[in-house]
Parts: structure tokens; sequence; C-alpha cells
């Protein structure tokens, strides 16, 4: 049974429709992917989805509930979380206290136990510390969470935003382009860390990707955008051999 359902969406800025009518579901457990050429309107799904853009027309449920209209805090409590094509660090604070901020959204203490510095705050301060570098032991930066995100290597400030987005213990993961400016490398590395958390953890991701050789490796189903509209989905090898995928692509002799 679908938890994310996207129906007949459409989003227009003035005269431009960045995408129109779309439809789609994602169900539990499956490791997704989002696929088209520039511009065909990728990103801009994703903002409907985490409530940074309110769709023109149509709607987005999770679990049955409608989520067009909440703010993007909301939606992240909710169970969804996201990267971004340009990275958004917390540049001045460390490794550690960028994973610390995501737990915040879900914290129970009060600003008076922050302030008064109460047991409460302190035994929650801890369980978060401990959580948090967990998660960066599992994208292999733990060695680094005490220096600052903006001092990192760019793919290891990848692995922490979605060690980031982790934290917010999400149900549904959106990657958007992980892979993007890393070598080889540092791909295959990242193209198993997303297999392992999305197995170990039973979530649903949804990535955007233009690597399709990570694409077709570990997505078990494949949606295709173009110039905003849905034109093929499938497995790897229906999408490959798909002639709307091709000339969207490679163009029409």
């Amino acid at each position: 049974m679908a938890f994310l359902e996207v129906e007949n969406m459409s989003l227009e800025f003035g005269g431009v429709k960045a995408c129109q009518n779309v439809n789609f579901s994602l169900e539990p457990g499956i490791l997704y992917g989002l696929i088209g050429p520039n511009g065909a309107g990728k990103s801009t799904i994703f903002n409907v989805l985490t409530g940074i853009y309110a769709p023109t027309r149509g709607d987005v449920r999770l679990g049955g509930e409608s989520l067009v209209g909440k703010k993007p805090f909301e939606i992240a409590q909710k169970g969804i979380g996201r990267t971004f094509q340009n990275i958004r660090l917390f540049k001045e604070l460390t490794v550690l206290e960028n994973v610390m901020t995501s737990f915040y959204s879900s914290s129970h203490t009060t600003l008076a136990d922050m302030v008064f510095q109460t047991k409460k705050f302190s035994s929650e301060e801890d369980e978060i510390r401990v959580k948090s570098l967990e998660l960066l032991d599992v994208m292999g930066i733990k060695d680094l969470s005490d220096v600052p995100a903006g001092g990192l290597p760019y793919g290891k400030q990848r692995k922490l935003e979605i060690a980031r987005a982790l934290g917010l213990n999400p149900k549904l993961l959106l990657l958007d382009e992980p892979a993007a400016g890393l070598n080889p490398a540092e791909t295959r590395e990242l193209t198993n860390l997303i297999r392992d958390i999305q197995k170990a953890r039973n979530i649903t991701v949804l990535l955007i990707e233009h690597d399709m050789g990570l694409v077709m490796n570990i997505c078990e189903k494949i949606y295709v955008l173009v110039q905003g509209q849905l034109v093929c989905e499938g497995v790897a090898d229906v999408i490959q051999n798909d002639k709307r995928v091709i000339e969207a692509y490679l163009g029409v002799d």
C-alpha cells in the first residue's frame, strides 16, 4: 500500500508550468529514482513534497493525510527528511553539532529546561549526542565530529548532510543529487551507503541523480520527468529501453 501519494499535482509560476498533472506513489521500504534532463522539474517536486512550494492544483498525501498548506518543519516532523542539490550545512558549527540540530525538532525539553540546565535537558542532550555520533559512525565521519562543517572536503559534506537528514528519523528520505561533485570512488562508496542505510532502516528513499550508473544500480523503481510531466516509470531495464526516455536525453534524429 502506498504511503505517499501525489495526485494530479501541478505547479505554476506566473505563466511558467513547472509541473503538470504529476501522479505517482511511493510504497514503504522501496528505493526509488527520479530522473530527467536539467530543468525537468525534479527539484521542484522535492520542494512541493517538503512544503517549500504549495502546488497550484492537486494533492500530496502522507499516510492518507494531506501535506498541502503545511510548513516545512511540520512536514519534517511527520517523517520526511531531505538533502539539497546545493549543500546547506551550518558551516560554522561542528560536524557533530550539525547532526544534533536535526534531533531538536523532536525534543521534549522546554526553553526553561535549557536556560536552567535541568536534569531533563542534560539527559536528553546526552542522548542526542550519542545518537548523533552513531549516525556519524555509520557515515564514516565520526572521527571528524569536532571539525567545523565548512572545513570538510566536499564528499564528506555530502555524507554529513545525509547524516543530518537521518537525524529526523524519517519514513521518507529525499536525496537531491547526492553524488553531485563526487569522484568515481566517492560515488561507489556513497552508492553502497545509500543502499545499506535504506535496507537497515527499512525506509523509503527517493533520489534525484544524473549519475545513471548509480540510479540503475540501486533503484528498484524509476520515474522519468520531462518538461514537468512524468513520461515513464518502471524498473531499470524498462527505463533504459523506453523510446521517450531516449529521446529526452539524446534528442530525436
